[in-house]
């Protein structure tokens, strides 16, 4: 983070057990980048401060991957509504986003099985003037807090595809409870099911669901690859202090992680400036490795920090249930191999 926020990150670190487990939720941390501009999804560079975005996210999940988790969910809903026509209502939202005052919740998951084909979205959209109702099921969203906005994809007659932003407030929708998570609980992340809920022609994003997933894909999966490299860093910062006695012949080991760490920070960080940007197999490769690197390092952390490291609320406990949440994240390990082979 940039200079002056290392409140901020004193913040995230002293929190992150809190929620991690739902005792604590992640709004405060929003509203904390919010103030200081670091949600900001345009910083006057030609990637649209794509860069930027991966180096917070990466530094923010090094002390919670729950915290660095809802920043990438508000920056996505953001680069999510860059697509939408200017407005005084979108730029008002956009501004209610990068403040950290309204959370943003990204419901695109369905869409990447979708237009794999192996799979049919949930909600339906049904013509409604010049806008739809929408009915069915979200699944599966975070920062489901308060008023949020919510970016879902939709099934319209005759085979029809739409991206569409609703509220958590709107009349029709209807949260489910909370589950019990293996992590990330204070993440506001739960499904919900929606009763013929009016969106107008305004929140409509995109009528082309391919086109729209094709230009949002570089961001979500860089960001998603730095949520996995900060983790990595965390470990392999923890694993470092304990490399002595018998742990010494992990050395080795260490070193070698931290070499792989370093390959998947280059070939991020050069994807995200780059002004042509990267394929879809080089950006599934790309977190596929940094899923990897990130796995390794905290197993390594597990086998030198010994019996403490196994305490259900130690850093290392949370780091393993954070690197559980890697391969599930959309898309999920299966999907980026798939990706990744093409």
């Amino acid at each position: 983070m940039a200079a002056g926020t290392s409140d901020i990150r004193t913040q995230i670190l002293a929190g992150a057990a809190d929620v991690d487990a739902g005792r604590a939720d992640v709004r405060p941390v929003l509203r904390a980048l919010g103030v200081t501009g670091l949600l900001a999804d345009d910083d006057g560079e030609a990637d649209g401060g794509l860069l930027a975005a991966v180096r917070m996210v990466r530094r923010i999940a090094a002390g919670s991957l729950a915290a660095a988790f809802a920043v990438w969910s508000q920056r996505m809903v953001l680069e999510y509504l860059r697509s939408c026509p200017p407005s005084a209502d979108v730029r008002a939202l956009q501004d209610a986003l990068r403040s950290g005052e309204v959370t943003g919740a990204t419901a695109l998951a369905p869409a990447i099985a979708d237009l794999a084909g192996r799979g049919e979205l949930p909600v339906v959209a049904e013509p409604d003037g010049d806008g739809w109702l929408l009915s069915g099921c979200v699944s599966w969203a975070s920062n489901l807090f308060d008023d949020a906005v919510v970016v879902t994809p939709a099934r319209t007659p005759q085979e029809g595809r739409v991206v569409v932003s609703f509220r958590l407030t709107d009349d029709g929708v209807a949260p489910r409870p909370a589950p019990e998570l293996l992590g990330l609980n204070g993440t506001g992340t739960r499904s919900l099911e929606l009763h013929r809920v009016a969106v107008p022609r305004a929140a409509v994003l995109s009528d082309d669901l391919a086109g729209f997933m094709s230009l949002c894909r570089p961001p979500m999966l860089l960001m998603q690859a730095a949520l996995a490299v900060g983790l990595a860093d965390a470990a392999l910062d923890a694993s470092g202090a304990h490399l002595t006695g018998v742990n010494s012949a992990l050395r080795r080991d260490h070193e070698d992680l931290a070499r792989r760490r370093d390959d998947v920070v280059i070939a991020m960080e050069d994807q995200a400036g780059s002004l042509t940007g990267a394929g879809r197999a080089q950006l599934a490769r790309t977190r596929l490795d940094a899923i990897a690197v990130a796995t390794a390092a905290v197993a390594l952390e597990t086998a030198v920090c010994g019996g403490t490291g196994y305490r259900a609320d130690s850093p290392t406990a949370r780091r393993v249930r954070e690197a559980a949440f890697l391969p599930v994240q959309a898309p999920t390990l299966g999907q980026l191999r798939h990706d990744a082979a093409g």
